[in-house]
């Protein structure tokens, strides 16, 4: 059965999804399915913001976007109804934390000594892989017990990455600290 809209439907259908509205740990891309966003590339591909993919001068550099109140559908890439409820549906901690690995490695220079560690770290790593920030969840983990590595970067990677680390730790782990 492929990943589409209509099969979706007939399967949340059959399971009488609408009786139970149980919470569902899905990937973004069965993300767009369930809300009925068009998925691939769009404009407005974020079920959460109105952040537009192609105003790319102002990627990275906007921290705030307008936020997605209502889907309708033919508007803004919305091209079915939604199957579920927005708030039923939870990400995967692992995906958000390979998300967050992959944004980091890709800010780093090439050059930087912070990069050439981690090539270090992962010699069997692709240098395609590794420029793409294409971790797994144990060379994580590695990068994270090694003690070595915050020597590696400088100011502004120490403190991004000690960051990332205490998100990891505290929300995306099997303990969730008070304070998030």
């Amino acid at each position: 059965m492929k990943e589409e809209y209509d099969n979706i439907a007939l399967v949340m259908e059959k399971i009488k999804y609408q009786d139970h509205e149980w919470r569902i740990c899905v990937d973004l891309k069965m993300v767009n399915f369930l809300l009925g966003q068009q998925g691939g590339f769009t404009k407005f591909p974020c079920f959460l913001c109105y952040w537009d993919s192609r105003a790319k001068q102002y990627h990275w550099v906007r921290k705030e976007w307008p936020k997605r109140e209502n889907k309708v559908v033919g508007e803004q890439n919305v091209i079915h109804a939604a199957l579920v409820s927005q708030d039923k549906i939870i990400l995967p901690p692992l995906h958000i934390k390979l998300g967050l690995m992959k944004q980091f490695v890709k800010a780093l220079n090439p050059e930087s000594q912070c990069f050439a560690y981690i090539c270090n770290k992962m010699p069997g790593l692709s240098t395609e892989k590794l420029k793409a920030g294409i971790f797994d969840g144990p060379q994580i983990r590695q990068l994270i017990k090694d003690p070595h590595f915050n020597e590696s970067m400088n100011e502004l990677e120490e403190k991004a990455w000690k960051s990332f680390v205490l998100v990891v730790q505290n929300f995306l782990g099997n303990h969730k600290a008070a304070n998030y």
